[in-house]
């Protein structure tokens, strides 16, 4: 394998961090490319239909893993990587980004929930972990909290911005 065929990166952060980053996995399942790295240090890898996924949790004295590995054959001579930069020491410390690689992965992503009053609620989440939006109250069936998210995401495309603002 060249340098272009592989892609190494281990991160550390809260849960929901590292649950954005699996979701950008997940996304770009779904679309059949998934593109792990930055602009400067990006790889797209082409995925095909059916796969392995490998579960491995053990634990040590001093800890646990849990790991997932997805695995899938190629052709000889092939490579499942459409698209690679090389890597850029300038930004090595820059957070890793993985999605699909048809972009149509957004910078956020709705989330619907049991809140710890035993009603269904949503927000919208950022990739980094961060809530930005809320549902703002709590339904008593889930279908009524997805009724509410999608209400939010029809209207407000092209809903106006009211009231005073200063720079």
């Amino acid at each position: 394998m060249s340098r272009r065929d592989e892609y190494e990166t281990e991160l550390t952060g809260s849960r929901a961090e590292i649950a954005s980053v699996l979701d950008g996995v997940a996304d770009g399942l779904r679309t059949g490319a998934v593109r792990l790295g930055d602009e400067t240090d990006a790889v797209t890898v082409e995925t095909p239909e059916e796969l392995t996924l490998e579960i491995e949790f053990e634990t040590e004295d001093d800890g646990a893993s849990l790991e997932l590995e997805l695995e899938w054959s190629v052709s000889s001579g092939e490579s499942p990587v459409s698209s690679a930069e090389p890597a850029s020491e300038e930004t090595a410390e820059e957070p890793t980004v993985v999605g699909a690689a048809d972009g149509s992965q957004s910078l956020a992503r709705f989330e619907v929930y049991r809140g710890r009053d035993d009603t269904w609620r949503w927000r919208l989440r950022h990739h980094n972990g961060n809530i930005i939006a809320t549902g703002g109250q709590g339904y008593t069936r889930k279908h009524n909290a997805l009724k509410g998210l999608r209400s939010v995401m029809a209207n407000s495309p092209e809903a106006a911005i009211d009231g005073e603002f200063t720079d």
